[in-house]
């Protein structure tokens, strides 16, 4: 197979995995599903760094990824929702805010540019990794302040992107920080060393 296809491979993988986690919460095993979402979450930051490695950049990998990291956050707040509801009640108010500032990216970025923006900031991708550390002390019964403070990372990541879809509302791809954005904006020249390609 072409290495090229591997990232692409892997994150059609974190797909595939996905009904097994919602499979393994709904019969009640916290191991299997804490093991499951760790396990989908680790390969979304294999998926990208291949990419970058292997130089494997696409249109289709980046919308790709995209959509399986929409499907894990699905499953994984159901299988949390199943297996700790005392825990997703107590912190409602924090999920709802991460919830509001991930969803209105997609609205405006459908509203302003006729699809959901990819970007691929930099917040976001120290999120993904930063959410999964962060539930091993909230699911443990442990402090929830890791939890707290990812989501504020991912509000202040939700507001930058926001920023950019206004920004630069022609562009496609990623755009690393809003100090990117504004550079492509007022010089026309991305500050990006494949200038501004698509994450795979």
């Amino acid at each position: 197979m072409n290495p090229k296809r591997w990232p692409n491979l892997i994150t059609a993988t974190r797909m595939a995995l996905t009904p097994a986690v919602l499979m393994v919460a709904v019969a009640g095993s916290k191991p299997w599903f804490v093991s499951l979402i760790t396990a989908t979450l680790l390969t979304d930051a294999l998926d990208g760094y291949l990419a970058r490695r292997l130089n494997a950049r696409s249109d289709l990998g980046r919308k790709l990824d995209s959509a399986a990291d929409y499907l894990t956050l699905t499953i994984g707040l159901a299988g949390i929702a199943l297996l700790w509801p005392d825990i997703m009640r107590r912190e409602m108010p924090w999920i709802v805010a991460a919830l509001a500032s991930f969803f209105a990216v997609i609205v405006v970025g459908f509203g302003r540019l006729g699809r959901a923006p990819c970007y691929h900031t930099w917040i976001s991708k120290f999120g993904v990794v930063g959410c999964a550390l962060s539930l091993i002390p909230l699911l443990s019964g442990g402090t929830a302040g890791p939890f707290h403070a990812l989501t504020v990372l991912q509000v202040i990541g939700g507001v930058e992107e926001l920023l950019i879809v206004l920004l630069v509302p022609w562009h496609t791809g990623e755009m690393p920080t809003l100090w990117h954005a504004w550079r492509l904006r007022r010089t026309g020249r991305p500050a990006l060393p494949v200038g501004g390609a698509a994450r795979r």
